[in-house]
């Protein structure tokens, strides 16, 4: 069996192609790439804060969508220029994990859109990147900022005594669905927190019922991101 020389293991796993990979990518390629990347990736971000409806809006996550698509895109345009590289990132990629608490499922697909538009970019693929980034923009901002006419809400009534079937005959008569969540009863004050639905020119009517009863010392309605199912 024959010796196999250092060459001969470079001339197989293709390290040759690596070295030479500077002189494959055109710099003003790579800065293209990357700068169309990074205006789309804005718009991304544009978007996102635009249309966030959750409780706290979180800056660094929307930064984090920027770096998403240039870093893809970087990647992209190194693996396309290099099958050898390609497969090594592959390998890399596979053993790293990544543990992140996604609290709105919506921010897993604005990931998916950064990636998405990195490895369009990366390929140079301009038009195909600028039609689909704006025409997803679009459709996201159509559904986020559609027309609501009734909304949810977590009502809080705090009264010195607790008039539980009054305030439901209040609930049947103004909105369209209720749900009392909570009722705190002490010696000298009483809370009831319900989750209700209801149409926006219909809120006066239902907090000025409720002022009108006796003893009611605080009315106050939350707006929230929920769904109130009837049950």
């Amino acid at each position: 069996m024959g010796k196999i020389t250092f060459q001969e293991i470079i001339d197989s796993i293709g390290l040759e192609q690596v070295v030479q990979i500077n002189q494959d990518l055109n710099i003003w390629m790579i800065l293209i790439n990357l700068a169309v990347a990074f205006t789309l990736a804005m718009f991304i971000y544009f978007i996102y804060k635009t249309t966030f409806s959750g409780v706290l809006y979180s800056k660094n996550f929307n930064i984090t969508l920027v770096l998403v698509s240039l870093v893809t895109a970087a990647a992209v345009i190194v693996i396309s220029s290099n099958i050898v590289l390609a497969l090594g990132m592959v390998g890399a990629l596979s053993i790293v994990r990544f543990r992140m608490a996604v609290k709105d499922p919506k921010d897993v697909g604005f990931l998916f859109w950064a990636i998405t538009n990195g490895i369009i970019c990366g390929i140079s693929a301009y038009n195909l990147a600028v039609i689909s980034v704006l025409f997803i923009g679009l459709v996201i901002f159509i559904i986020s900022k559609k027309i609501r006419f009734t909304e949810p809400y977590l009502l809080i009534i705090d009264s010195r005594e607790l008039k539980i079937q009054e305030i439901e005959e209040i609930l049947k008569k103004h909105t369209l669905l209720y749900k009392i969540r909570s009722k705190i009863i002490e010696k000298d004050k009483a809370q009831l927190i319900a989750e209700i639905k209801i149409r926006k020119d219909k809120i006066k009517n239902l907090t000025d019922a409720i002022k009108e009863l006796k003893d009611i010392t605080f009315v106050k309605l939350v707006s929230y991101e929920g769904d109130l199912e009837e049950g």
